[in-house]
């Protein structure tokens, strides 16, 4: 099961809160779970249990691009990105983290779009393991033990899921809710 919940100008629904305590009030709305307990790795991967379960709860992965927030809710391990494209210099950028094949995309793709693609899986992949940006910033190729899902939001956003490449049929099936 995956389900992702997208919610576009999120710092007005709670316009008092910023940083984590904004992000876990986003996480509990989203989860419909106020008693949501939320804590995070050292590197901040966010993880949630509930009161009554010493099981914990599903997992979870958040990011946000300019006013948009999503939310990755996963039976498994997963991680989330979303980027809006801006005016970056997406080659030099490319030359300088990704690999040689990588940026060699990228310097090739008139849209600008593979850049953006890229970067997404980069930083799902981060969120998928905890490790944060470390691996977004090197020229390591991204492992064969994962997949990937890209796509875009209704608005163009791109977006990237990472999770664990599993042997036999997977599905690609993701829930998604636009919401406030």
């Amino acid at each position: 099961m995956l389900k992702l919940h997208v919610i576009y100008d999120y710092k007005s629904i709670y316009p008092e809160l910023s940083g984590k305590a904004l992000t876990d009030a986003l996480i509990r709305r989203c989860l419909e779970r106020e008693d949501a307990v939320i804590y995070r790795s050292e590197k901040g991967k966010p993880f949630v249990s509930f009161p009554e379960t010493d099981a914990g709860g599903p997992f979870v992965s958040v990011s946000h691009s300019m006013n948009t927030f999503a939310l990755l809710v996963s039976d498994s391990d997963a991680g989330v990105d979303i980027q809006y494209a801006r005016g970056t210099d997406a080659a030099r950028i490319a030359a300088r983290f990704f690999t040689e094949e990588e940026a060699n995309e990228v310097a090739a793709d008139d849209t600008g779009d593979r850049f953006y693609e890229l970067w997404t899986r980069r930083e799902a992949y981060s969120k998928y393991t905890g490790a944060g940006m470390e691996h977004v910033i090197k020229k390591e190729p991204m492992p064969a033990d994962v997949r990937f899902t890209d796509f875009r939001l209704e608005d163009g956003c791109f977006c990237a899921i990472c999770m664990v490449a599993e042997e036999g049929e997977q599905s690609d099936e993701i829930q998604i809710s636009y919401g406030e």
